[in-house]
């Protein structure tokens, strides 16, 4: 056989198997599509409207009013706090319990909170012997510059349909909601089956350690092990923000680790007027610019790749089937998603500069020089990797890396199951309170009070049941955050109808409605 012979064969027999494995790639798609668009929706829930009846008169009205007493008082964590700053949050607190205690007499009556510093524990006993859940949020808030507010962040104003405050959306009303939600139970003579716990801290916004976590440690002294916890961390988002028309409720199956890193350059100093050819500076810029040019790889990893298998079925066209088929488009998808910060966080350990410091005066040689990196940490990622990364990335023995102590865990929690009793109980209620959401898995990408209670569960949901706009999300830690009388009555009602479906009780409930 001459030598073209051989080479038409070849080509032939490549031609062959690269057309086979093109049909047999075309065959799977399709078939996956198919199985995509015969999908049915879940069977539709009833709904529960709790707007309507006396929540639109009294019990809206004083429901809003106990919000707005709690929102005036500014238990403000602070970072580090002045012995004035420190005071002042203690008086807050303090009036804060005060408030508590008047506002809901049945809970402190029948359930007798624990009080653990400025946190509160309460417990109510359910009639089986099953392991209890837990309702997690915080009571303290970030700080405030009131001179950029409409109203006044501690003011509590109730006007044009919100209540207005720090601690509005971030998380002194979901709390709140969950006191409303014990309370209204309790006066219907509502009994659970669950045990059911409610866990709020006082220091989440700096960490959570004389909060969460000595709630947790109370629950562990206790022997206490928990079916589930439900804290703060996703929320209901316009659709439009990711290509749909209904809105979507996000639960978050995990949250993204957090770590600070130190890098240090030591040199000789000296004047400015006879720098060295490389001064302490030049090489802390060098060591950054090296870890940009080889950042950490991106994953489509869990829970991140069950949200686009949750939203396939919502996609349409090209989209869908892309999605549909990730085992073939996942390159493109990540390439993609790395295009926008909002979402490449959602696939990779982030990079962040943060504080910076060298000389102490123009005119003289930094003798060391360091750089601050903040990095959310992305599930199946660890803090040793990243150094090793960070070491081979940067590969100059001038340049140290250390890790920097702080009030968080470097380590990304571990990743919820959606496949479990509790789970369903709660993307049933999330349809009975917003209809017209669809409901996906996600990654939280900031970090929450539920970290400290891992030990005790390992069924950890995040979700803050309030419907917010693009606009709405830029106040959580921003200027004028506030929260809809309606948004804030519909949390109310999520909490109770979820307490009601912990013990299966029929949606229809009358408990599911306030009245």
């Amino acid at each position: 056989m001459t030598v073209t012979s051989r080479l038409t064969a070849l080509f032939s027999q490549v031609v062959r198997y690269a057309l086979l494995a093109f049909l047999g790639i075309l065959g799977a798609s399709i078939w996956q599509w198919q199985q995509l668009a015969s999908r049915q929706p879940p069977p539709a829930q009833a709904t529960v409207d709790i707007l309507q009846g006396k929540a639109a008169g009294s019990y809206r009205t004083s429901a809003l009013q106990r919000l707005s007493g709690a929102l005036q008082l500014p238990t403000v964590s602070y970072q580090n706090p002045t012995p004035q700053q420190q005071t002042a949050t203690q008086q807050a607190f303090e009036q804060l319990h005060q408030h508590l205690q008047r506002a809901y007499p049945l809970v402190y009556a029948q359930l007798k909170p624990q009080r653990l510093g400025n946190s509160l524990l309460v417990h109510w006993q359910g009639t089986a012997s099953t392991q209890p859940v837990l309702l997690a949020a915080h009571l303290d808030v970030v700080p405030a510059q009131a001179n950029q507010w409409q109203y006044g962040p501690f003011s509590g104003t109730i006007a044009e349909g919100f209540v207005w405050g720090r601690g509005a959306l971030d998380n002194k009303a979901s709390a709140l909601a969950m006191l409303e939600a014990l309370e209204r139970l309790l006066q219907q003579g509502h009994v659970p089956t669950h045990d059911i716990y409610v866990a709020l801290g006082e220091d989440e916004e700096v960490g959570g350690k004389r909060g969460a976590q000595r709630l947790a440690a109370s629950l562990n002294e206790k022997g206490v092990k928990l079916a589930a916890v439900l804290d703060e961390g996703m929320v209901v988002v316009p659709g439009s923000m990711i290509g749909l028309t209904n809105p979507v409720a996000l639960i978050g199956l995990a949250e993204k680790g957090y770590l600070t890193l130190k890098l240090r350059v030591a040199q000789a100093g000296g004047h400015s007027s006879m720098p060295a050819r490389e001064t302490a500076v030049d090489i802390l810029a060098q060591a950054l610019m090296a870890l940009r040019a080889r950042p950490l790889p991106a994953h489509l990893r869990a829970p991140t790749d069950q949200l686009f298998a949750w939203l396939a079925p919502e996609m349409r066209g090209f989209q869908q089937w892309a999605l549909a088929n990730l085992w073939l488009t996942e390159p493109l998808l990540l390439a993609q998603l790395q295009q926008k910060p909002a979402t490449a966080a959602l696939v990779q350990t982030t990079l962040a500069p943060t504080m910076i410091h060298a000389s102490d005066k123009e005119n003289i040689l930094a003798s060391e020089a360091t750089l601050i990196l903040n990095l959310r940490v992305l599930p199946g990622d660890t803090p040793e990797d990243i150094v090793a990364h960070f070491r081979q990335a940067i590969d100059d023995e001038r340049v140290s890396i250390e890790t920097v102590s702080a009030d968080f865990s470097g380590k990304a929690s571990a990743v919820s199951s959606t496949d479990t009793p509790i789970f369903g109980r709660l993307t049933q209620s999330i349809r009975q309170t917003f209809p017209e959401a669809s409901i996906a898995p996600s990654l939280v990408l900031a970090a929450t009070d539920s970290r400290h209670y891992e030990a005790l569960s390992t069924a950890t949901y995040r979700f803050q049941p309030v419907a917010l706009s693009e606009a709405d999300l830029d106040r959580l830690h921003g200027h004028n955050e506030r929260i809809s009388g309606d948004a804030y009555l519909k949390s109310i009602g999520f909490f109770e109808q979820f307490l009601i479906n912990l013990q299966g009780l029929d949606a229809s409930s009358e408990h599911a409605n306030i009245e």
